[in-house]
């Protein structure tokens, strides 16, 4: 599938959002857009899947992230935000195929996330994404997982 970048309007990526998440990035992204991309997957008729990835630190950051991003920023990581699958094309490997699409248009850039749902954990490993800190909330754990392309040394981590 090819990786379509959806420019400063993400009204169309919003839709097929659930509503929790669509409250947190509808209200921010008039203020997000210029430092940040939507990348979608489409077929004729729906976005099927997509994310946005943030150039600078993305909206809605708990005390852990605050924590972190700084140095992501400054090491050039961009953050990969909301990435989501329309569940009526989910069991397609869109999600890793979305981030694949993402690393190959891009095979020189290092990104950054924050999961809250453990379970996610085997997705981004098996996608080339390293746990590289979790928070010490044990009532709301998260953690920040990293993707560093071959050849690009980060001498931070």
């Amino acid at each position: 599938m090819e990786l379509i970048n959806l420019g400063l309007e993400g009204d169309s990526f919003f839709k097929i959002l659930p509503e929790d998440w669509k409250d947190v990035i509808e209200s921010v992204w008039d203020d997000y857009k210029k430092n940040a991309n939507i990348y979608v997957f489409k077929n004729a008729l729906d976005i099927t899947a997509g994310g946005i990835v943030f150039r600078t630190a993305p909206p809605n950051m708990t005390d852990f992230e605050i924590g972190e991003w700084q140095k992501y920023v400054a090491a050039n990581f961009h953050y990969i935000g909301f990435l989501f699958v329309d569940p009526k094309y989910r069991g397609k490997s869109l999600g890793s195929e979305w981030l694949t699409a993402l690393k190959d248009q891009f095979p020189d850039q290092s990104y950054w996330l924050t999961i809250e749902d453990e379970g996610l954990r085997s997705f981004y490993e098996k996608n080339g994404f390293k746990c590289v800190s979790k928070s010490k909330d044990k009532d709301n754990p998260e953690w920040i997982f990293t993707f560093t392309p071959r050849g690009v040394v980060n001498n931070w981590q």
